[in-house]
């Protein structure tokens, strides 16, 4: 851990790193010139526990480009995003380095210029304590960045995939049309986001028995409650290689069976945070439309099945309030 002689820093950078040296090391290019425009700056990347020679590749590009402002976090065990977000935040709070922001960057990110100075921006100028930035893909297109909290009509427009279901139910639907300007929202996508210290004195760390996936809906669900609400910064532009660490998060793409850690999160948020009623409805709303979708599957040629995770009906029925109940710890 490099020693402070700054005990005070503007911004801390947190990244978490899983077998994704490379990416990493693309980031912290990205961020050279970034970080001369947002203030006293200092980047923690926690690996977690890669089990490759993710912390010797990343550590030997730091030592060769001279960087004094990131230091490099070997967690014993991979505890998960959350929990690896956490363990960055701690290692700096543990040398009584104050900060007055965290960045979150997911280890597939690349800044463009300026994502961080308007981020910044509209926290001060409009007294915002969480913002996102717009993602993209590398030629710019654009992903979706902002998005409603999830609930019964959502999860049944999911699994149903009905055109017209959805334009009736377009406010109640997760994703949201992309906004050309800044706007408020439920939640932001967890690969580019700042929130202010006083948002996790009021909230908290993340929660860190989400593994993966849903943290960040619980994150900004939790900063809502307590009168933080998100806000999406288009002017922000950040390039997203979507799922280059899981493979599951790219629906253009084939996608590999569903992780257990995904089920296991969806079900959390949704007990944590709306109790077991919500849980039920939700559940068999998506199964209900899910089924139906399949059904229609046979007799019309377009829709296509050729990207949908093998067995995901099977294994959410599996993991649904059917067979795994309602307590909060995963079996």
């Amino acid at each position: 851990m490099t020693e402070f002689s700054n005990k005070n820093i503007e911004t801390l950078i947190a990244t978490v790193n899983y077998k994704t040296s490379r990416l990493v090391t693309d980031l912290i290019l990205s961020l050279t010139e970034e970080i001369k425009n947002i203030g006293s700056t200092h980047m923690v990347i926690v690996d977690n526990n890669s089990g490759d020679d993710s912390i010797e590749h990343i550590q030997n590009f730091i030592n060769e480009k001279a960087i004094t402002w990131i230091t490099v976090v070997a967690s014993s065990s991979n505890s998960g995003y959350a929990a690896g977000n956490n363990l960055a935040i701690n290692t700096i709070q543990n040398k009584n380095v104050t900060f007055k922001r965290v960045w979150f960057l997911n280890p597939d990110t690349k800044v463009k210029v300026g994502a961080g100075v308007e981020l910044i921006k509209a926290m001060s100028k409009h007294n915002l304590h969480i913002v996102g930035s717009r993602l993209e893909d590398e030629d710019g297109t654009l992903q979706c960045s902002h998005f409603n909290f999830p609930g019964i009509l959502s999860e049944l427009s999911a699994g149903l995939r009905l055109g017209i279901f959805d334009r009736l139910a377009k406010k109640y639907l997760v994703r949201t049309e992309p906004s050309s300007s800044p706007i408020q929202a439920d939640w932001l996508a967890g690969a580019s986001f700042i929130v202010s210290n006083e948002y996790i004195k009021k909230v908290g760390l993340i929660d860190a028995d989400y593994f993966l996936y849903f943290e960040e809906l619980d994150f900004c669900l939790q900063g809502q409650r307590n009168n933080m609400p998100c806000w999406y910064i288009p002017s922000s532009k950040v390039y997203h290689a979507v799922g280059a660490a899981t493979g599951i998060s790219d629906h253009r793409k084939k996608a590999p069976r569903r992780p257990k850690y995904w089920f296991d999160s969806r079900r959390r948020f949704y007990l944590k945070n709306y109790g077991a009623t919500k849980l039920i409805l939700c559940d068999l709303a998506f199964i209900i439309g899910y089924s139906t979708w399949l059904l229609r599957s046979k007799f019309i040629n377009n829709l296509d099945l050729a990207n949908e995770p093998p067995s995901f009906l099977k294994d959410f029925i599996k993991n649904s309030f059917l067979f795994r109940g309602f307590s909060l710890k995963n079996k």
